[in-house]
């Protein structure tokens, strides 16, 4: 028996282009149109792989994935923060444990793949942000990566821990933490070169409130068993004092108790 066609409403598709929210294998021809949220390349063997995050107009976001040998074509037109139009590709099941956004498919460039420059006008900050109180208690499904905010706070200093599996010997390793407007506070560990990133950054304004948001971060375990943010290599964005009434809120918020609460740690969500 063949695939079941999913049917379509008139509001799975707008102005010629598909929804990301709509996106599925079993059907081929497919055109959406997208902001480039994230993109980096991955080393696959011998080869490496470009992947990104693709968000539309309706805050839906999903995996997008090109070959190797298809890299050099499209490049060049792959830009962070711009929108484009993409005709022609396929839909896959994102077969990793960790994924960057919920949706359980990704686009998958294919040698006639078309992707065009496209002017939009959108306010859309494609931000997900979680509550620090739901990631404390272990509500959130750790397989899936979220969007954070909050004060940085209790920046401990960069260090450079020593490995064999590394091929530099090693590794940077930050950690520091989050306060957000519940006074409640999260530990966040950063490595690589992430992780020198954010201190350089940090450095520069540490005199001043610095409101810091991070994109696509996993969830994981402390080894005193708190849930706590660490970077996935690539995909993860850090964004200091955006110009957003949240970071605006948080800038003039001053808690007189910065006492770190008590967090009851429940049953992770799994999706």
């Amino acid at each position: 028996m063949g695939s079941t066609m999913i049917p379509f409403t008139s509001d799975s598709c707008d102005g010629g282009y598909f929804r990301i929210a709509s996106l599925n294998p079993n059907i081929g021809e497919w055109s959406v149109s997208v902001k480039i949220l994230n993109c980096w390349s991955v080393s696959r063997g011998t080869g490496r792989e470009l992947n990104m995050i693709l968000g539309d107009e309706h805050f839906t976001q999903i995996q997008a994935v090109v070959r190797d040998e298809l890299i050099d074509n499209y490049l060049s037109r792959l830009i962070i923060d711009e929108w484009v139009s993409i005709k022609n590709f396929d839909v896959s099941r994102v077969n990793s444990i960790l994924r960057p956004v919920p949706h359980r498919f990704k686009i998958v460039f294919r040698s006639d793949t078309l992707v065009q420059s496209i002017n939009m006008c959108s306010s859309r900050t494609y931000f997900n942000l979680t509550e620090f109180v739901s990631i404390l208690s272990g509500i959130v499904n750790p397989n899936i990566c979220v969007d954070v905010v909050g004060k940085i706070v209790n920046v401990r200093e960069l260090v450079f821990v020593p490995s064999v599996e590394h091929s530099q010997g090693g590794y940077f390793e930050l950690y520091f933490g989050l306060r957000d407007t519940e006074c409640i506070h999260l530990e966040c560990r950063l490595t690589g070169d992430l992780a020198v990133e954010f201190y350089d950054l940090w450095k520069h304004r540490s005199r001043n409130t610095v409101i810091c948001i991070i994109k696509f971060v996993k969830l994981e375990l402390s080894q005193e068993h708190r849930w706590r943010c660490t970077n996935v290599t690539g995909s993860t964005r850090i964004m200091l004092n955006l110009d957003l009434s949240i970071t605006d809120e948080m800038l003039c918020w001053n808690p007189e108790n910065d006492q770190v609460p008590i967090i009851t740690r429940k049953e992770n969500a799994m999706e």
